[in-house]
């Protein structure tokens, strides 16, 4: 059976354009070529509409925004399973979700007023935010670092969960602590980026390294393993006895635990390490990386969920959902 995708990659329009099209949706504005050619495609491929015999639910169109180039989304698993749950999850309903969007490959913001609903996947400043908010007010940001007042969130307990792992790590007899980290990019709309923040983790191992009267070992650098690497090698020159390592990513893990071997230290026995993300490499590591799943797959469901409800018009009040993360106990460091 043809599908509105089919068509879409036909036509060379959106899927969004394709379904608004073909439902004689009055309200899209769009040329009568695009229009004809979306028609005419349509029949020369036999396209039939889906009948039901009870009355349909409104058909919902969301846009998917992302900061992340494919490049940063292919070494970042994180984001792509969020996506993926957004994709699946809108399959099963009624609702319509084009090709991701990228900041990063130019956007037309006019194009946004076209929609039920956006997810914006990652961090903007905060006047892009708000200039998509003047072109549509329902807006969900997911893990995003600032709050907005009147803008749905789902973001990843990590406060909770950091000082959850220094407190272990504490008990454990652990008294020499370093933090390896990203620092994260707010993006305008063209792209640019003239703004950088911290990362909430290293926010709460400061603090939580000055009420313990302990001298903080930190180091941050872009969200990949290099930094691990490179980061395990600083610490290590400037503070020799350091005896374990939170790490904010396990793509970062992953470069300091190479870096941990060549200085013959073995993770989980001479440092105990711990880091984020749960990738699925993590578990087949040498030895296996104890680590938090943020459970994308939830952020994602969450997301379309609250997108959902604010393109129906379902409550007039703003929702800020946090989803807890689940540690994962194994060789580099055990409970």
């Amino acid at each position: 059976m043809v599908t509105i995708k089919q068509i879409a990659l036909e036509t060379d329009v959106s899927s969004s354009t394709v379904s608004r099209v073909l439902n004689n949706d009055l309200t899209l504005s769009v040329s009568d070529e695009t229009r004809r050619k979306i028609i005419d495609a349509a029949q020369r491929l036999n396209y039939t509409k889906k009948h039901k015999k009870s009355i349909s639910k409104k058909l919902i169109h969301i846009a998917v925004l992302t900061v992340f180039s494919e490049i940063q989304e292919a070494s970042d698993a994180y984001w792509r399973q969020i996506y993926l749950s957004i994709e699946q999850n809108a399959q099963e309903q009624n609702i319509i979700v084009d090709e991701i969007i990228r900041i990063n490959q130019g956007i037309n913001i006019a194009n946004f007023a076209t929609y039920d609903a956006i997810i914006i996947l990652g961090d903007m400043t905060q006047k892009a935010v708000n200039q998509l908010q003047k072109i549509n007010e329902r807006i969900v940001l997911v893990d995003a670092k600032t709050r907005y007042e009147t803008i749905d969130s789902v973001d990843t307990e990590l406060r909770l969960m950091t000082t959850r792992i220094l407190d272990e790590f504490y008990q454990a007899g652990r008294r020499h602590i370093g933090f390896i980290g990203g620092v994260n990019d707010l993006l305008e709309l063209d792209g640019s980026s003239t703004i950088a923040v911290e990362d909430v983790r290293s926010e709460i191992y400061r603090n939580w390294a000055e009420e313990h009267q302990m001298s903080p070992h930190l180091y941050t650098g872009p969200w990949h393993a290099e930094t691990g690497t490179q980061g395990a090698i600083s610490l290590l020159g400037k503070e020799h006895n350091i005896d374990a390592l939170l790490v904010a990513s396990d793509p970062i893990a992953i470069g300091a635990i190479n870096a941990l071997k060549s200085e013959n230290l073995e993770p989980g026995i001479d440092i105990d390490v711990v880091s984020f993300d749960n990738v699925e490499l993590s578990s087949y590591l040498v030895p296996a990386l104890t680590t938090v799943d943020l459970n994308p797959a939830a952020l994602g469901k969450t997301a379309l969920e609250q997108a959902y409800e604010l393109a129906n018009d379902e409550r007039d009040w703003t929702v800020w959902a946090t989803i807890p993360g689940n540690l994962k106990y194994r060789e580099t460091f055990k409970k």
